[in-house]
């Protein structure tokens, strides 16, 4: 989740950057109109927050195909219960209502 507080400062992070890494990086930094260093805190920024949305992704695929999974030996076993259109879109709403609130945390 993240905060709208200022992060804690902690402090410079050395690394050692190649010189056509850092030329791109500065030609970004350029375009977007920022300093060389804060180019740099943005572009991590973005990265990890893309690593962690495909990593939450690939949970949620995993899971959608094991209910699949399951849904589908239920059928083959037989138990072919029906729902009213009513279940179904409270279990749709329901849904939607919880992700609404995963995507308002996370900002």
């Amino acid at each position: 989740m993240k905060s709208t507080a200022r992060p804690k400062r902690v402090g410079p992070l050395s690394v050692q950057v190649p010189t056509a890494l850092r030329r791109r990086l500065e030609r970004q930094a350029t375009r977007r109109r920022l300093k060389l260093a804060t180019a740099a805190r943005v572009f991590l920024d973005e990265h990890v927050t893309e690593l962690e949305d495909a990593a939450e992704l690939s949970a949620a695929d995993e899971w959608q195909r094991a209910q699949a999974w399951a849904t589908w030996e239920k059928i083959k076993a037989g138990d072919t219960r029906w729902v009213t259109d009513a279940e179904l879109d409270a279990v749709f709403d329901k849904a939607r209502r919880n992700s609404l609130r995963r995507t308002k945390r996370s900002r």
